[in-house]
């Protein structure tokens, strides 16, 4: 029986038959052996062998030594093979070697394994399959061996490897408590990884959360000090977020803090709760400590959020640096509650950091948001949560802020493990719930005591019922209070959010209210309640009902006078998630399940059609397939520039819940639409990590439906994001992915160009784990071009003339890269394309570099910043700055070429493009910090 050979390669080279360790004979020869280890079952060529031993210096006999090398190696793994026997590990191939191991016979295949199967895994099975992958790590790939260039350029990008699955570890861990766990690992690599400054940055985090916060103060100094003497540069926006977070002594400039003030309206006729409000303002005097967190919970209507209001507005005074407020949505009906890195968003903008200055992932935002609060006597309320996961990142690290969360759950994690004070609300007294109707109907309750009784006892002590009672008297002052007594009594409804006696009587307020709503009102009204977004504004209103805008702000307007809505800003409304509840109740027992379907059907219309027309501006002739519009629909149509932008921010969540709903209802025809009309949006705020997990989403639901046109635009896509991410294999994989469905299709040209221009792409401008490959690329371009000039597609024609152009510059024919620039510029002019026109001047800026010319180099690429400013394209930024550092240096101006490096840096960080990470890493390095140049120099 053949024993068992085993592959180390995670540290020093090592091999076992069975239990015996073997000698695997002279350097040379280990090295091709770990060269062909980390390249598992690819065909390694003999050529890549020989500059991988010899670089440049290789012998007239090196093909002949690499085959004798390999032979030899051949034998030591199987000493019993038969001369000329194919062998089972180390084999030849067409023009090279392959070694065939899987996952049992190679700790790197086993290591690669478990960390995919980590990114498809819960966070707690996650972290069991990282802990198991880190097991087999012993050192770096290559320990131990004589590497060439060539050789160390291919084992470190394997060993990036191992710090990128660090860092995901990492932020798994921060997310299900097991920081404890990860430490020991995440101090091991961040040891090999000095300069690394994401990982380090993970590494104080979770320091942070095992509570050893001056540790992780250190480990940003050092850190520090090292990108300081080795690279010249300081620390970027990740590890200064991760600073701030913990580390209550550094503190952000005060002009840099807004201060926000976003408590709600406390309301003038508040009652009640005198003996609750009397205990919590206890609790907060008598602190020792002080009192940071307090959790109030209670039934659905009981008047937590105004309670929670009312005692922020009462102690708003103690906190004079603002207050921030959210409604976390934790018990919407929808089941759509506010993610914390949503919420973190619009505190982060409230205390004025926006996006270029907002880290990409959750861990970091959350360190970024106690930096601003650092120090600071801040009051946040947390409203409608739903458990400690989605507060937890929104919690101050400051001792001198409060929070106030409140939930329909007893929040026992939060006060086990972060000292929260809970308090319950339960139903009001039946003399507390009289004094709130007195506040509201005045002079009338106190003359009509009898149905005032009346009304209390069929409101159960609830704040909300009573509060729709009151209002209802209000809209109707002639109405006697006996009469509303006596039609609460028949009310009835569907609502099971309660229990018990209050469930009767929510349901009759409830009903009541519905019942005095005209049809359209009504109608709306429960159409409102399968709606995903956080709130709606009153155009989408109206595709939702399939009437003209005024008829639906006609309806609007009655809701909101009776309470069923409310108009939180102008032209937003949002629904209370009880109400929501009874709607949504109302709406299945009325309405026919087609019309909650031709309902949704316009909604999804709406916000494919709007995106489309909020894309116009941002690049006019981009295709978006939309479907035809459904009767009823009145989509956004009149956007410039700036109001595109803003319509899109408005709304980018509501248009990702939209395609979450649609691959729910397995309406994958919407989902892909809609995924592909944001895909643009997302790419000019750079939300990378957004973009590839929506068109993964979108790519399964598509591939379940059978759907191959919107697999078309999903591989697509999802190459897009991949690229953007640094991914050029992955990228490349998706490309060829959409031609092999493009075939099978039988589509158009037009699919077919796309996809050969990205592949173009992706050759010339490599990714991390991916080489240029300039003579290739020509000829996708070309084959693109043909399709584009067939079809007379000029946009495509444009593109691809400036693909070609790029690389006929880098492979050093930059007249014709001029002449082919010159071509496509008036194609984007006269399509009023001016992404598309800003690229090609900022391609000519970089053509003129090479050439020696400055001045006209500087000159193109003013006009492109010009352009792409205008339509604020962030990831155009980057780029632009990029080339700016390039023209100071060749300018001898080394600060101006690391100020604008330093920016492009900053930005790259945050969007997650990790080719241009590694780009600017790789360009900022020579540059120590320069202030007059060295000794003797001349000025």
């Amino acid at each position: 029986m053949t024993e068992t050979v085993r592959f180390g390669v995670l540290g020093p080279l090592r091999v076992w038959r069975g239990q015996q360790e073997l000698d695997l004979g002279p350097p040379q020869q280990r090295l091709i052996l770990a060269v062909l280890l980390v390249r598992p079952g690819d065909v390694v060529g003999a050529d890549d062998l020989v500059d991988a031993l010899w670089e440049s210096a290789a012998p007239a006999s090196a093909k002949n030594l690499i085959h004798r090398y390999v032979g030899t190696l051949r034998r030591v793994l199987e000493p019993d093979l038969p001369p000329r026997a194919a062998g089972r590990w180390l084999v030849r191939q067409g023009p090279g070697y392959v070694l065939r191991v899987d996952g049992a016979s190679a700790d790197i295949v086993a290591f690669r394994d478990l960390v995919n199967r980590a990114r498809s895994e819960s966070d707690a099975e996650a972290m069991s399959s990282y802990v198991e992958a880190f097991e087999l790590w012993r050192g770096l790939c290559g320990e131990g061996l004589a590497l060439t260039a060539p050789a160390k350029e291919l084992f470190t990008s394997i060993n990036n490897e191992f710090a990128v699955a660090a860092d995901a570890m990492g932020e798994v861990a921060l997310r299900c408590g097991r920081a404890e766990e990860a430490l020991p690992i995440l101090r091991t690599i961040t040891a090999r990884f000095p300069l690394n400054e994401r990982i380090q940055a993970r590494l104080m985090l979770v320091l942070a959360a095992t509570g050893q916060q001056a540790e992780a103060v250190e480990v940003y100094r050092t850190t520090t000090a090292r990108l300081a003497d080795e690279l010249g540069i300081d620390p970027g926006p990740e590890l200064r977020a991760a600073h701030a977070g913990v580390s209550r002594a550094e503190q952000p400039a005060a002009a840099s803090i807004t201060r926000p003030a976003q408590l709600p309206m406390d309301l003038s006729t508040f009652g009640g709760r005198r003996t609750e409000l009397s205990h919590l303002r206890q609790l907060l005097a008598s602190g020792d400590p002080p009192v940071t967190i307090i959790a109030i919970d209670g039934m659905p209507g009981s008047g937590k959020t105004t309670t929670a209001v009312h005692l922020a507005h009462e102690v708003v005074d103690r906190y004079p640096d603002g207050q921030l407020y959210v409604n976390l949505r934790g018990f919407d009906p929808s089941g759509l509650a506010v993610p914390p890195t949503v919420a973190l968003l619009s505190f982060l903008a409230a205390l004025g950091v926006h996006g270029d200055r907002v880290p990409p992932d959750l861990a970091t935002q959350s360190a970024l948001y106690r930096t601003c609060l650092a120090g600071k006597r801040m009051l946040v309320v947390l409203d409608n949560a739903r458990d400690r996961e989605q507060v937890l990142p929104l919690l101050p690290g400051s001792p001198s802020c409060l929070v106030i969360v409140t939930s329909r759950n007893r929040m026992t994690g939060l006060v086990a493990m972060e000292g929260a004070r809970p308090y319950t609300l339960d139903a009001v007294s039946a003399s507390e719930a009289r004094e709130i109707l007195a506040l509201r109907l005045g002079a009338r309750g106190d003359e009509q005591h009898e149905a005032v009784d009346r009304i209390v006892e069929v409101c159960s002590g609830l704040p909300l019922a009573l509060a729709m009672v009151a209002a209802r008297a209000a809209t109707y002052p002639d109405l006697p209070l006996t009469a509303i007594a006596d039609e609460l009594r028949t009310g009835h409804g569907n609502l099971d959010a309660l229990s018990h006696d209050e469930t009767r009587g929510v349901r009759a307020v409830f009903s009541w209210s519905y019942q005095a709503l005209r049809p359209q009102a009504a109608l709306l009204f429960r159409l409102l309640s399968w709606h995903w977004g956080p709130d709606i504004s009153s155009h989408a209103c109206a595709s939702l009902l399939g009437v003209p805008v005024r008829e639906a702000q006609t309806a609007l307007v009655e809701l909101n006078r009776t309470r069923l809505v409310t108009e939180h800003v102008p032209g937003r409304f949002l629904m209370h998630d009880l109400v929501r509840a009874y709607a949504m109740e109302l709406s299945t027992e009325l309405d026919a399940p087609e019309v909650r379907e031709q309902a949704a059907h316009r909604m999804f219309d709406y916000y494919l059609h709007s995106t489309h027309a909020a894309n116009r501006p941002l690049m006019p002739h981009r295709e978006v397939p939309l479907t035809p519009l459904s009767p009823g629909v009145t989509p956004e149509t009149v956007f410039d520039d700036e109001t595109a932008i803003q319509w899109l921010a408005a709304e980018y969540h509501v248009v990702l819940m939209a395609i979450g709903q649609a691959i729910e209802r397995g309406q994958a025809d919407y989902a892909w639409r809609l995924a592909w009309a944001i895909q643009l949006y997302q790419h000019y705020m750079g939300f990378l990590r957004d973009w590839a997990l929506t068109a993964q989403a979108t790519l399964e639901a598509t591939r379940a439906a059978g759907d191959l046109r919107g697999q078309v635009f999903t591989e697509r896509s999802l190459a897009g994001a991949y690229f953007m991410l640094g991914d050029g294999k992955a990228s490349l994989q998706h490309l060829y992915n959409t031609l092999d469905l493009i075939n099978a299709g039988g589509w158009a040209d037009e699919e077919s160009a796309y996809v050969e221009r990205n592949i173009g792409e992706v050759m010339i401008t490599g990714t991390v784990d991916l080489q240029p490959d300039y003579e290739t690329a020509i000829e996708h371009f070309e084959r693109a071009y043909t399709y584009y000039t067939k079809m007379n597609h000029l946009q495509g024609v444009a593109y691809t003339l400036e693909g070609q152009a790029v690389a006929y510059m880098r492979m050093g024919d930059p007249e014709r890269s001029i002449d082919l620039l010159n071509q496509a510029l008036p194609l984007h002019r006269e399509l009023n394309d001016r992404t598309g026109e800003g690229y090609a001047y900022a391609r000519l800026a970089d053509t003129y570099l090479q050439l020696g010319r400055l001045d006209e180099a500087e000159a193109w690429l003013d006009k492109a910043i010009d352009l792409h400013t205008k339509s604020q394209h962030r990831l155009m930024e980057i780029d632009n700055l990029v080339l700016l550092g390039d023209i100071r240096t060749a300018q001898d101006n080394s600060e101006g070429a690391r100020q604008a490096w330093l920016q492009a840096l900053e930005v790259a960080e945050q969007f997650g493009a990790l080719t241009t990470v590694a780009e600017l890493r790789t360009k900022l390095g020579p540059l120590s910090a320069v202030d007059e140049g060295e000794p003797g120099e001349s000025p």
